[in-house]
């Protein structure tokens, strides 16, 4: 896969800890949170203007908005309208409710990880698709935004990019989006499995919501051995040869992600952009990359 332009993720209160070399390998910085609108605090304008500075686009990800946060989180994000600016939106509430906005013309819009899906992002996906035929499971494998509709839908919100966890059998729906004007940015490292609506790791260490976000800094690695059958309510044993190729799971705070890299030459189209999430992806942001 040959991608020119390369995207870090990255918590805001690590950005200035980047040395220029490191910032210097990438055209696009995003700052943010998917998970949790607690890690949103801090962002300031003193954030933006330091990548603008240095020729860097600027996105910002948004979590999963409940109603009752929705006024005052786009209150405050509202403070860096005036800039050029991608918001990465990770629910349809809130992308809904962005869309019924005036937003001004320097503000795009990005559908973020926890809104596209494709059965190869899950880590036991081949038992789950082994009975079905070659055609279903390639449908399967797609991006679930491959098809016109759902193209049209994006189009209809002003979505002009979305992220993905990227896998080779997502050929078709990629190169599909692509050619409707939608670009992808891939993700080849750390692919995210799961999300919920509560925070795995608040629960464990019983910690008082909003003075919690130290906690979820680093991820909690869990070795699955087990996975529930929802439709019968019964506990599976994953075999041996599923849990090595599988490998661990990290927990961060409301989000799972598979302890996994996929190799570049694996992929054999493009993207239009590749991104290294540093939040969820311990060694992607070596001591070296520190000042």
């Amino acid at each position: 896969m040959k991608t020119p332009l390369k995207e870090l993720r990255i918590h805001h209160e690590h950005l200035f800890e980047l040395t220029e070399e490191i910032l210097g390998n990438y055209q696009t910085v995003s700052l943010g949170h998917s998970g949790c609108h607690y890690k949103m605090n801090g962002i300031e304008e003193q954030h933006i203007h330091y990548l603008l500075e240095r020729d860097k686009k600027v996105k910002v990800e948004m979590p999963i908005l409940f109603e009752a946060a929705m006024n005052g989180f786009f209150t405050k994000m509202q403070r860096f309208f005036h800039y050029e600016i991608n918001f990465i939106v990770n629910d349809w509430g809130t992308m809904r409710f962005l869309a019924q906005q005036q937003l001004p013309s320097t503000v795009s819009l990005s559908v973020g990880r926890q809104l596209a899906f494709s059965y190869g992002n899950c880590p036991w996906y081949e038992d789950i698709l082994q009975y079905e035929d070659q055609t279903i499971k390639e449908n399967y494998l797609q991006l679930n935004f491959g098809n016109p509709a759902m193209i049209k839908l994006l189009k209809e919100y002003g979505v002009t990019e979305i992220d993905a966890d990227i896998h080779a059998y997502m050929e078709h729906s990629v190169n599909m989006l692509r050619d409707e004007g939608i670009k992808v940015n891939g993700f080849l490292h750390y692919p995210m499995v799961s999300t919920s609506r509560s925070c795995h790791t608040l629960r464990l260490f019983n910690e008082p919501v909003g003075n919690c976000q130290h906690l979820c800094n680093n991820g909690i690695i869990i070795e699955p051995r087990e996975r529930w059958n929802r439709f019968e309510d019964v506990t599976v044993k994953i075999s041996k040869e599923s849990r090595e190729k599988m490998g661990n799971l990290l927990i961060y705070g409301n989000i799972v992600v598979q302890d996994s890299n996929r190799h570049n030459e694996s992929i054999a189209f493009e993207v239009d952009s590749l991104c290294d999430d540093a939040r969820f992806s311990p060694i992607l942001l070596k001591e070296e990359a520190i000042k």
